[in-house]
């Protein structure tokens, strides 16, 4: 089988990897093909963890000409090398990973020669262009094309993969996909992994306040907001020594590192980059709480933001503004902020910073969140496991929804 992934690196794009690693042991043979990275992502072919890994260059979009500048060659060379392999053997299963809703393509030429189609939406894309163009000239007509490649790739595909109830509830509503073809894998932690890694490091115990952040910056992802509140807590509490580490990166990077010179913070907010589990875990654990700071957008009401799960994992408390799949996995283990400003926020992390036995009894209650939701992707990959049964053992038919 060949997993199809353009959003990020592989083994960086942690969901995919964590898929390839369950279909692998499993004794699956698969291949993924992803764009190329930095340091140990840079070879174009690799073999890593029994899964064999064929990349190629990839120019980041910024801006709309910058997505075709990105999806168009991303395409041709996806292309290229899922033809190699179709030369080498054998491909049952072309799984394709979006952003984008192009794979379908791919998909449906898998099926000349008998190879089946699965769509892992990551995304709902209509409600990501809603949430990033909307007000714009052009926002019609993205939304049209938005949809229409989302209905191609439920159409073509076998199986439908999503990450919560959220977005299965679309695929089969707006998507007409049959409840039995649609299988809810969650987004979830490899076991206690995290937490062996921040085993052993702790926040300080001074009067200072660490805030963490992780995952994507774009400029749907609200991390602004959290420079903006960051620098509000200065007036808030002027005599509280406050430093945020933000891991990831993103398109909106760059302006977000000018806002924070702007506002005077370079030397209480530190960009790391994108780091892999092994760095920045010991990071995230080190700090008193992590922010998601996604409004209240289209696209986040009903997107699970992988960051919360993994600030759990690792048994940080979390602030977060009130966002449907948010508040479901946070539940009593942080703070939901009702109003999605700077000052709001600001306001959340001032109370949390002043009030030490709330901060320490929420974090207790983020140690313990997962196991009380039971989400751990060992049960997140026997769904995917079957879905694959499903398409692949002759007499076996429909793909068994989990919630």
């Amino acid at each position: 089988m060949v997993i199809l992934d353009e959003n990020l690196p592989v083994p960086l794009d942690r969901r995919v990897w964590l898929e390839a690693l369950a279909l692998a042991d499993a004794g699956y043979r698969v291949t993924v093909i992803s764009p190329r990275g930095a340091d140990e992502m840079r070879a174009l072919v690799e073999q890593r963890e029994g899964i064999r890994i064929l990349r190629y260059p990839q120019r980041a979009a910024t801006g709309l000409a910058g997505y075709l500048v990105e999806y168009a060659p991303s395409m041709l060379f996806a292309t290229a090398w899922l033809l190699a392999v179709r030369l080498r053997g054998r491909v049952d299963v072309v799984h394709g990973c979006n952003p984008p809703d192009l794979f379908f393509l791919l998909g449906r030429l898998a099926g000349l020669w008998g190879g089946r189609y699965v769509y892992d939406q990551h995304d709902v894309n209509p409600e990501l262009a809603a949430t990033k163009w909307a007000g714009s000239a052009l926002y019609g007509p993205l939304l049209g094309l938005t949809r229409a490649l989302e209905r191609a790739s439920y159409a073509t595909a076998a199986a439908v993969i999503v990450t919560n109830d959220s977005y299965a509830r679309l695929a089969m509503g707006r998507g007409g996909v049959p409840a039995e073809r649609i299988a809810v894998v969650r987004n979830a932690p490899p076991g206690d992994r995290f937490r062996a890694l921040g085993e052993g490091v702790e926040p300080p115990s001074d009067a200072s306040f660490r805030i963490g952040y992780l995952g994507v910056m774009g400029s749907q992802d609200g991390v602004e907001l959290l420079i903006e509140a960051i620098a509000r807590l200065g007036t808030l509490a002027p005599e509280l020594a406050v430093h945020a580490d933000l891991v990831g990166d993103g398109e909106a990077r760059r302006r977000l590192e000018a806002l924070a010179d702007r506002l005077g913070l370079a030397d209480r907010v530190t960009f790391h980059g994108y780091r892999p589990p092994e760095v920045f875990v010991p990071i995230l654990a080190a700090t008193h709480v992590c922010v998601s700071p996604d409004p209240p957008t289209p696209f986040n009401q009903v997107s699970t933001m992988t960051k919360v799960v993994e600030y759990l994992a690792i048994g940080r408390p979390v602030v977060a503004f009130d966002l449907l799949e948010t508040a479901s996995v946070l539940g009593p283990a942080g703070v939901v902020v009702p109003e999605a400003t700077a000052d709001a926020l600001a306001a959340a992390l001032a109370e949390l910073a002043a009030d030490r036995p709330k901060l320490s009894e929420l974090t207790r209650l983020a140690s313990s969140r997962l196991d009380a939701i039971d989400l751990r992707w060992e049960h997140s990959a026997e769904r995917l496991l079957e879905v694959y049964e499903s398409l692949l053992t002759p007499g076996v038919s429909g793909t068994a929804r989990s919630a």
